[in-house]
């Protein structure tokens, strides 16, 4: 017989997945720029998202602006 998945299961699992949004703490970091240089580039370019009080950045747009900087 198969055990049944928990709840603490399906949020391991869920949490393995990757990031839809990222904190602008964590964009600054991967870009290696400020805070505030993040926070303005990602609002100039329209990527941020606003959840309550949080500011996060759409990751997909952020790399469709990187691989556009290549070409």
């Amino acid at each position: 017989m198969r055990p049944v998945s928990t709840f603490f299961d399906i949020q391991l699992s869920n949490s393995r997945e990757e990031k839809i949004l990222l904190s602008l703490n964590e964009v600054s970091k991967l870009l290696n720029i400020s805070y505030g240089k993040a926070r303005d580039f990602t609002f100039e370019q329209n990527m941020q998202v606003r959840i309550g009080r949080r500011t996060l950045v759409h990751k997909a747009k952020l790399e469709k602006w990187i691989n556009d900087q290549v070409k």
